[in-house]
């Protein structure tokens, strides 16, 4: 037991001090609280259905547009996007990458093929149009009484 270590009070102090240090120098250098807020979370996606077509729009601003990337599979669609900054200084040269991404379910088949995006001051609209030949099939199950699975 003579390994062990007793931290006092001062000791404890000081390590609370240089971690506080290290993560303010962080945001700092790669990017401010509000930044940071971006990498942390979600944008609100915003999905309406408008007669033949599903929208979705949300707000990204200071997005590189060839950055946006938006896929459908299934009744799902992903959005990812990025924003690069570019600092520079007399002395040195900062580059600061924030991403986002999101998923989003579809509350119908969409027609992949024919799926546009646009993106002007800050706002992200995707148009899907509704897959007309893709209709839900429902079928029913068979009933048998007096057979049991074999799970069971």
């Amino acid at each position: 037991m003579s390994d062990l270590h007793v931290w006092h009070r001062a000791e404890l102090g000081k390590l609370k001090q240089d971690m506080e240090e290290l993560f303010d120098s962080f945001v700092r250098d790669f990017c401010s609280p509000l930044d940071m807020r971006l990498l942390r979370c979600e944008p609100d996606v915003r999905v309406m259905s408008e007669g033949d077509v599903i929208v979705v729009t949300t707000h990204v601003p200071n997005l590189d547009p060839r950055s946006i990337k938006v896929s459908v599979t299934g009744n799902r669609l992903s959005i990812s996007g990025e924003k690069v900054e570019e600092s520079r200084s007399e002395q040195s040269l900062s580059i600061s990458r924030q991403g986002f991404a999101s998923t989003v379910r579809l509350s119908s088949p969409v027609d992949a093929e024919k799926v546009t995006a646009s993106y002007a001051g800050g706002m992200l609209r995707i148009v899907l149009p509704k897959c007309a030949s893709c209709t839900p099939v429902q079928v029913r199950a068979e009933d048998h009484n007096n057979e049991r699975g074999r799970n069971e």
